[in-house]
Order: structure tokens, then C-alpha cells, then sequence
């Protein structure tokens, strides 16, 4: 709630809501301690509110009062009226002072007849002064010497009430003051020890979060959201428990020991695929136990290949007895080079005249279409034919070129303002670009160039940063006139 005076100058703005009575509880009118001073206030004012009316003549009949006397014009006036008419019907001596005895009527007819009149002087009480007697009748109205007495005593206990509500008060404002004058704590983010997202040293629960964000997305991007799997799981084959084992004629997939019938999980759609996997390779060591040709074993041939510059050097190693074997087609092997963005080349070539030659064979690829900045995939079908019983034994031949830019592996650390960087060179002359991009990749906010010709530590800084901001950051590398570009990276500062 907002205070009323919040406002003025010089005047305290802390709400009434946020000061607790400290004071006894004060079961007459319900107040008890821990109350806030906004209820305290309302009690009060309740009270003096019943008070009032209580106090208010118009709440009485008061026509006894029209002959010979002045009709009353205040409560206290009231008062003094009935104790004169109290005292009148008492007989009591009118020099009568506050420390002699009671008066004594001085006739015992006039005890009789005081007696009387005074029973007979009664009159109607306030609804708050109302109660019920042992028999459970509603009393409403009282003598007046007993309703003078008890509206005395009611007065005499909110006037005590009244000034221990004040002394509060006045205790609760000095309070106030000095938390108003009080300097403001600073607050400080509670210490976390993570175990997995961070070293496990108490670290400020903001960078902890940080960097589980910062791994999760990582892990999402890496493994695919929720919806992603579940969609993927959904590829499988609506048959494939009902599907033949390879390796155990008469046994569909389901009778598999550790297959999984009904999936509920990526874990359950993996393990499914081990078991398959595991039945496709014991048929396969049937067959190529029983099926292929002895003649065969032979032969064993290993594909590598090294890039440099424009110039592919394909080295094939093995064993391929000439006089046994001849190539099946008479020409060749077809050798397929494919690119990252699909470009394909074929180059036919005999593997009699490579086979075991330190030079390799060497194909020019500057005037091709492949991108060299990317990772090559160069693979062969060899068929060759056995020359003793026509036996064909076919194999096949793969083998990843990985561009010689390996992309380093960067330690990335943002404080509020900056992200420092670290890294590895791999050796030889290499120009490595960091950029840092805002979060969704879109914009270079700002890049760092470093050249090396040395397996060395590089270290760096991107500096008037927003803080706690997520941003994008990845490398570039420039090697013999080729650019390559890294993956991005999330990285926030905190």
C-alpha cells in the first residue's frame, strides 16, 4: 500500500503495514502483539467509534429530565445530573465530602421509599453495554448508579489502553527514523559450489546459471530438442517388431534378447539399434564366412590421402598378388571425391600401378569445383577377379580427408563488460579470425586477427560488452590462401 504522505517533504513514506505492535496483548479489544499498526489503528478506532455512540444522548430517553431540571447538553453534564438525582434519592446530606461516610437516610421511611424509587430507576443501556444474565436473558437496560459505574470503568480502561497505543506509537516513529537514516545493505547473490557445468568451487549463483543455460542450449543444439527427438523416434518402422532376424532364421526382431517393443525414450530407440546392429553383423559373418570366396583373404588394401595445396596424393598400401588377381572390368577403379556441399569427381585408376608407391598418386584439383576448404570423402569399389577359378572378390574403400585447418579449441570467459578468449595454434603459418556476433548470428559486433606460425597459447579480449548478454562467437582460419569457418558458440557475460 502506498503511504498517503509518501509525497511530502520530510515525512516518513514507510507504510503503517510494515510496523508490528510490540506492545501486551489487549484482549478487550482484540489487539495482540505482532499485530501491524495498520490494525492496530483500525481496533482503536473501532472502538472509539462504539465509545462514541455509547457517549452519544440522543441514544437515551431522557424525558424525566424536562421538568425543573436542564436538559443536559454533553455526557457530562448527563453525569452530574444523575449523581445529583442518585444522591437526592439517597437523602444524602448535601455537605456531604468525598471522604466522609455514606450518607444514611435519616427516617427508616424514607429508607423504604429511597429504596424504592431507586429500584425503579432504571434506564436503557448502549448495545455495547448489553449483556446476558446466568439465566440467559438479554439485559438492556440498568440502575443508573450501576450503568454510571460501569461506563466509568469502560472510559478508565480505553484511557489506559489509548496511552500504552500511544507509547507504541511514539516508539514505533523513532524506529522508523532510524531505519530510514540506516545506509541500505547491498545485496549479494548467494554462493552455489556446482559439480558438473563449472569447477566445483563456490562460485555467485547468477554465473552458475549462466553457464548451466549456456550448456543446455549447447546440449539442445548438440542432441536436438524434445520435440525433435520425439518426431525422429516416430521414423522407425510401425512393423519392426514383427521384422525377421538376419542372424536367427524363424525369430522376428522383437524375440531378440534386450529389444525394446515398446518405446517410450531415445534411450529405448538406441538400445534397439545396438541389438539390431548386433544381428546384422553375426548375418554378415555368415555370409562372409560361408559365401565368399576363400581366394579372397588374399587381398587387403588400406586408402589414405594427404592435401596439399591444389594437389590430392591418394596412397594405397596392402597386399594384391599381381599374377593371382586382375582388375574384373580390364580398366580400372573408379575413385569417387565428393565435397561438403556436394560437388562429386570420379578419376579412374589402376591400383596395380599405386599399390604400395611412396609418391602416391597425385591429382591436381585447382581447376575443379570442389571447395578445398572443406572436408574431401574419397571412396572406391575394388573388383577384382581371380584367375585360377573366375572367383570376383569386391570390396570397398573410404577414407576422410579433414581440411588441414582444424578448427582450436577456444576457451571462452565473460565477465560483466568483456569475454576473454584462449586458444592452441596447431603449427604452421595460419591466420586465426575470433568474431563475436550478437545472439542470434546475424550481426559482427567486433573480431580479433592473430597470426602463428607456432603451436603456441593466443589469448584476446571483446570489451565494452552489455552484461549479462548472450552472444555468438566462432574462428576463422585462413590456411595457404584457404578460409574455413568454424562452428558458432554461445558465450555470456554476467
Amino acid at each position: 500500500m502506498k503511504p498517503l504522505n509518501i509525497d511530502k517533504t520530510g515525512c516518513s513514506n514507510i507504510s503503517s503495514n510494515c510496523v508490528s505492535w510490540q506492545g501486551p496483548d489487549i484482549e478487550c479489544i482484540g489487539l495482540c502483539k505482532g499485530d501491524s499498526v495498520t490494525e492496530v489503528v483500525y481496533k482503536l478506532a473501532v472502538e472509539l467509534c462504539a465509545l462514541m455512540d455509547t457517549f452519544d444522548l440522543k441514544n437515551y430517553d431522557l424525558q424525566c429530565f424536562s421538568e425543573g431540571v436542564c436538559q443536559p447538553q454533553n455526557f457530562k453534564d448527563f453525569l452530574n445530573i444523575l449523581i445529583e438525582k442518585v444522591c437526592s434519592l439517597q437523602a444524602c446530606n448535601p455537605d456531604c465530602v468525598n471522604t466522609c461516610n455514606p450518607c444514611v437516610p435519616p427516617l427508616g421511611e424514607a429508607v423504604a421509599k429511597t429504596t424504592s424509587t431507586n429500584m425503579a430507576s432504571h434506564v436503557p443501556i448502549a448495545r455495547e453495554f448489553q449483556y446476558k444474565n446466568p439465566k440467559g436473558d438479554l439485559v438492556t437496560s440498568m440502575a443508573v448508579s450501576d450503568y454510571a459505574q460501569t461506563v466509568g470503568n469502560r472510559v478508565s480502561s480505553l484511557v489506559n489502553s489509548t496511552k500504552i497505543v500511544q507509547d507504541a506509537l511514539s516508539d514505533h516513529s523513532k524506529r522508523l527514523d532510524l531505519l530510514e537514516k540506516k545506509e541500505p545493505v547491498a545485496f549479494q547473490m548467494p554462493m552455489v559450489t556446482p559439480k558438473g557445468v563449472l569447477p566445483k568451487e563456490a562460485a555467485p549463483m547468477h554465473i552458475v546459471l549462466a553457464a548451466t543455460e549456456q550448456q543446455l542450449t549447447e546440449l539442445k543444439t548438440a542432441v536436438g530438442d524434445q520435440n525433435k527427438i520425439y518426431m525422429n523416434l516416430q521414423k522407425q518402422s510401425s512393423n519392426i517388431n514383427d521384422v525377421k532376424s538376419l542372424s536367427k532364421p524363424g525369430t522376428n526382431m522383437s524375440g531378440l534378447r534386450g529389444w525394446t517393443a515398446n518405446i517410450q525414450d531415445q534411450a529405448d530407440a538406441i538400445g534397439n539399434m545396438f541389438v539390431m546392429i548386433d544381428d546384422m553383423r553375426k548375418a554378415m559373418t555368415t555370409i562372409m564366412t560361408h559365401y565368399i570366396p576363400s581366394n579372397c583373404d588374399a587381398i587387403s588394401l588400406d586408402l589414405a590421402a594427404v592435401l596439399k595445396g591444389s594437389q590430392l596424393f591418394l596412397y594405397l598400401t596392402g597386399t594384391l598378388p599381381y599374377v593371382t588377381f586382375k582388375t574384373t572390368n580390364g580398366l580400372g577403379t573408379t575413385f569417387t571425391i565428393k565435397d561438403n556441399h556436394g560437388t562429386v569427381l570420379t578419376y579412374m585408376i589402376n591400383i596395380f600401378d599405386i599399390l604400395n608407391k611412396n609418391t602416391g598418386h597425385v591429382i591436381d584439383l585447382g581447376e575443379t569445383r570442389l571447395a578445398l576448404s572443406d572436408d574431401l570423402s574419397i571412396s572406391a569399389e575394388p573388383n577384382f577377379t581371380h584367375t585360377g577359378d573366375n572367383s570376383v572378390c569386391k570390396s570397398y574403400l573410404q577414407y576422410t580427408l579433414v581440411n588441414q585447418g582444424v578448427c582450436p579449441t577456444v576457451n571462452y570467459v565473460g565477465t560483466s563488460n568483456d569475454i576473454k578468449f584462449n586458444f592452441t595454434t596447431a603449427g604452421g603459418t595460419q591466420a586465426y579470425t575470433v568474431e563475436l556476433w550478437n545472439n542470434i548470428g546475424s550481426q559482427l559486433l567486433q573480431s580479433a586477427t592473430i597470426m602463428s606460425n607456432l603451436i603456441e597459447l593466443k589469448q584476446g579480449v571483446f570489451v565494452n560488452l552489455d552484461s549479462n548478454t548472450l552472444y555468438k562467437a566462432r574462428v576463422k582460419m585462413s590456411v595457404n590462401g584457404t578460409e574455413r569457418a568454424c562452428e558458432f558458440v554461445s558465450v555470456t557475460t554476467i
